[in-house]
């Protein structure tokens, strides 16, 4: 376990983003591979993921020691993914009568009708089986001997909408004193968890943990700082794979399309409070270093001491770097199901109806698709986008990890 002394306690956080999750995956393999090598004493010992994220980053706690292995075993299972498995029969049903009602050509439309999902319109099966090869047990090791000082993952409670962070930390701890936005939940790490944070509302079941039912951790906490914080956390590398870009200009009469509405209902879900949270932790930082400044070095346990005599978690500086694409994934995604490689490889009926789509009005269905394409070819390209990204960013990474 590094020396708490010797360098500020480092976190990782991860959004999600459904099949976007990928990219993800790619900045960490450059980041541990020709970043971290580099900077002596700078592992990261908190983590803290949502949706897709808490996939990625549990996988990575699990491998703490060997994080090469985790974001290898990421890698290909990303890029194992199978489109024609995970789209369901059932999800070709949905999307066909969302076609239907979208008044779509008939070659379209005109999908065989078959029985209905129970949950979700995406089956679970392959995010099941990457989850399968996460070592539990291995990451119950790793948090009590304190190489991993805490993990958070971030859950919805459906009865409630609250958000709950199910995390498990070391016994150096402090306790985690409840906010009024989320529900600190300990417990003992398991798939469940996982598939909880990750249940996308309409994509995927919800999954029940003792008697409540949970989905997409996305809905109340897209980009989950502040479990990292309450883990400790005193600077964290944020890796969010929604692309901050311009929006498309729409149309009336993609306003009024279904495929549309799904795929800007997935973006306003998963949401852009990046922006709102970053700022309130540079401005809480500010505070308590313009604090310290003026008052001497006593000022913030003093604060820190009134706060939790009230009831309230204390404050702590936060340095926060994060990394997002500057590609339009929706305008990626639609090119990739147009391509001849997606041709050949995919030949199911989901195939044929998403070609069929992007093919003609790709607008409507860009932002959708980049959510619902859970397809090997598509996944490799983002993990690569990843990774170079990590790479165009390598010096203010160098420099955030070398900080103490």
């Amino acid at each position: 376990m590094t020396d708490p002394q010797s360098s500020p306690v480092t976190g990782i956080v991860l959004a999600g983003a459904a099949a976007l999750g990928a990219y993800e995956v790619g900045v960490l393999s450059y980041l541990y591979e020709s970043v971290l090598p580099e900077a002596s004493g700078a592992e990261p010992s908190v983590f803290s993921g949502t949706s897709a994220g808490a996939i990625n980053v549990t996988a990575l706690a699990a491998n703490v020691d060997q994080p090469l292995i985790a974001t290898s075993l990421l890698a290909h299972a990303w890029q194992e993914i199978d489109l024609a498995t995970t789209l369901r029969p059932s999800a070709r049903d949905s999307i066909a009568m969302l076609l239907d009602v979208a008044g779509a050509p008939n070659i379209v439309r005109h999908v065989p009708y078959l029985h209905a999902a129970s949950g979700g319109i995406v089956s679970d099966e392959a995010i099941t089986r990457l989850v399968a090869r996460i070592s539990f047990d291995g990451l119950a090791e790793h948090v009590a001997s304190g190489d991993v000082r805490g993990i958070a993952l971030t859950a919805t409670r459906i009865a409630d909408g609250s958000a709950t962070v199910f995390y498990a930390s070391h016994r150096s701890v402090p306790p985690w004193i409840s906010a009024p936005n989320a529900v600190p939940t300990p417990a003992t790490l398991t798939a469940k968890h996982v598939m909880a944070s990750a249940a996308i509302p309409l994509l995927f079941p919800a999954v029940t943990i003792g008697n409540d039912a949970y989905c997409d951790g996305g809905l109340r906490q897209m980009v989950p700082l502040s479990p990292a914080m309450h883990l400790g956390a005193e600077r964290v590398l944020v890796i969010n794979p929604l692309p901050s870009v311009r929006p498309r200009s729409a149309h009336a009469a993609n306003v009024a399309s279904p495929l549309y509405l799904a795929g800007k209902a997935l973006n306003a879900l998963f949401g852009d409070r990046l922006e709102t949270d970053l700022a309130n932790a540079r401005r809480t930082t500010a505070i308590l270093r313009a604090g310290t400044a003026r008052f001497g070095p006593g000022f913030q346990d003093a604060l820190d001491a009134q706060l939790v005599a009230d009831g309230r978690s204390p404050l702590q500086p936060l340095d926060v770097l994060c990394i997002e694409p500057t590609l339009d994934f929706g305008e990626l995604a639609a090119e990739h199901v147009k391509s001849k490689a997606f041709t050949r490889h995919e030949h199911s009926a989901v195939g044929l109806l998403l070609r069929q789509i992007a093919g003609g009005e790709p607008e409507r269905m860009a932002d959708l698709l980049a959510y619902v394409l859970f397809d090997g070819g598509f996944t490799a390209k983002l993990i690569e986008i990843g990774r170079a990204d990590g790479r165009a960013r390598h010096g203010e990474l160098a420099a955030f990890f070398a900080a103490t």
